[in-house]
């Protein structure tokens, strides 16, 4: 078997400072950055992965994936963080790292787990260290990934596009009611338990939940996941590593030691247009190889319950194997290429995707949002957690784009969230009189300069921090075409993991439209 060391090796590593990094509840945590080195050889095509496995006294391993960049044809790890003293799993007692380098369309593992540092060292070097890496304390590296067949999911694309009626979509919604018929949460339950009665019917296939969400926050979920782990179901989570590593989650916790499958995963890429840190921002969940759920949600139903989110379920094996695709390239594999036509009833754009154009490039989420506004003859009407300056393959402007449709006659309507509408720190106490006056972003002022009427929404009630329920991002075009997925509307999108699902059908956009005017009706809009 080739191993990734022919192509890659360690040559050193390095761990910073601590410093303070604060989560959602404004608890902070002590971290340390840090950082790995490699010299590469060989091809221009060549990609390295970093496993990164954290052993704490609790005998927890977490573990975490991490991206490279090149530099100077060697490649090091963008920065990652290390947490060395968790309240629920105790402190490091050793770090280590096994690689995967792609190449020519494959992945390749590593032979060696290497030492990166014990957790003695972290205590004794406390400013900035660098260290070179050698085979010392080196074991067997465990860790394998995983490609799909690339003909395959041609086929499946090509069959959902002529057959949209076996794609079985159906819309739903949250509503701001965690038991609404609508809500995703009976649904998830629900798979969790027929994945765990077709795995015990036959016991040879080996069946997997495969969760992909930024965010895995609730009890009753947390626990039915244990509960098919137990029974036999494979169970994966990839979620994004801030919300795995800044946090005292019981439910965190209690996945680590329970044996499920999770891993944390690094998305720190630099750029001057990024004007929030990117993230591990997909959400889905693949429930055997049947039925996949996708929206605006993260799983947080027990603290987040008053959101009004939406998303789409499927049921059919072509668009499982797409969303695995997905699944198995954060984990490390690679991310398999198929065609795509931009005008078909369905498509699935993911932004670190290989999906292609009929003109060979890539076409992303983005591009697609700003084509389908183009296009738009009638009507936009879009609902979405944030709006920023979403940039296009040639720097046109999502803003300019809507702008242009309402000049040439399109009807649009936007829904925001209203307290993220405006300038200023979210989390601030304001009185209501407070918040209205705070200055809109630059963003939004333009969209009602231009005259479209734009609605700023926000909770029935008075709260000490303004709250908006508004968490969906989804867009019907001319009453037929809808954009739905995790993809918000600003350029730290096209650097984090996120998914635009385009579906092309007016059954489909009918309760979207409705879902539209409803949040007018039932929710403050200033």
């Amino acid at each position: 078997m080739p191993i990734a060391e022919k192509y890659a090796f360690p040559t050193h590593a390095e761990i910073g400072t601590s410093i303070p990094r604060t989560n959602d509840f404004k608890e902070v945590f002590y971290v340390r950055w840090g950082r790995i080195h490699f010299d590469a050889f060989g091809r221009d095509d060549l990609n390295v992965k970093v496993v990164l496995n954290v052993y704490r006294s609790d005998d927890v391993c977490e573990r975490f994936i991490i991206d490279t960049d090149w530099n100077n044809w060697k490649r090091a790890t963008r920065d990652f963080y290390i947490h060395p003293f968790s309240v629920k799993l105790g402190h490091v007692r050793r770090i280590t790292f096994s690689f995967i380098v792609h190449t020519q369309n494959r992945s390749i593992p590593s032979e060696h787990e290497y030492r990166f540092i014990e957790g003695g060292d972290l205590q004794i070097y406390q400013q900035h260290h660098r260290w070179r890496i050698g085979r010392e304390g080196a074991g067997p590296n465990t860790y394998r990934t995983q490609e799909l067949n690339a003909a395959e999911l041609q086929r499946d694309v090509d069959w959902c596009n002529r057959h949209f009626e076996s794609l079985n979509l159906t819309p739903k919604f949250t509503k701001g009611q965690p038991y609404h018929p609508f809500h995703p949460r009976p649904y998830i339950h629900d798979r969790i338990d027929a994945t765990i009665r077709r795995q015990q019917q036959r016991r040879d296939r080996h069946l997997k939940i495969k969760v992909c969400v930024d965010c895995i926050d609730d009890a009753d979920f947390t626990n039915h996941l244990i509960h098919a782990h137990w029974n036999g179901v494979k169970v994966e989570c990839l979620v994004d590593w801030r919300k795995m590593t800044l946090t005292n989650s019981d439910n965190y916790a209690r996945l680590k030691r329970s044996g499920v499958d999770l891993l944390g995963d690094f998305c720190t890429p630099k750029d001057p247009m990024i004007e929030v840190a990117p993230d591990m921002h997909n959400k889905f969940i693949i429930f055997g190889d049947e039925d996949v759920l996708i929206g605006s949600f993260n799983i947080t139903f027990d603290r987040w319950w008053a959101n009004w989110e939406s998303g789409m379920t499927f049921r059919s094996r072509g668009v499982c194997r797409l969303f695995d695709n997905i699944f198995q390239s954060v984990r490390g594999g690679v991310i398999q290429r198929y065609g795509i036509d931009p005008f078909s009833h369905f498509n699935l754009l993911y932004t670190f995707g290989r999906q292609a154009a009929m003109n060979g490039k890539c076409y992303q989420p983005h591009h697609a949002i700003i084509s389908e506004i183009h296009r738009a003859q009638h009507s936009i009407r879009l609902v979405l957690f944030l709006i920023g300056e979403l940039r296009g393959e040639y720097h046109d402007s999502v803003i300019d784009a809507l702008i242009f449709a309402h000049r040439r006659g399109v009807d649009v309507k936007i829904i925001l969230n209203g307290h993220l509408a405006r300038q200023g720190d979210p989390g601030k106490e304001y009185s209501m009189a407070e918040e209205l006056k705070r200055p809109l972003l630059p963003s939004v002022v333009r969209l009602k300069e231009a005259g479209i009427r734009v609605a700023l929404v926000y909770g029935t009630h008075d709260v000490p921090v303004p709250y908006s329920p508004i968490h969906s991002k989804y867009c019907i075009i001319d009453e037929r075409v809808v954009l739905e997925g995790s993809f918000n509307w600003y350029n730290a999108s096209v650097f984090s993991h996120d998914i635009v699902i385009l579906a092309a059908n007016k059954q489909v956009a009918e309760p979207y439209l409705f879902e539209f005017d409803q949040i007018l009706r039932r929710l403050r809009v200033f």
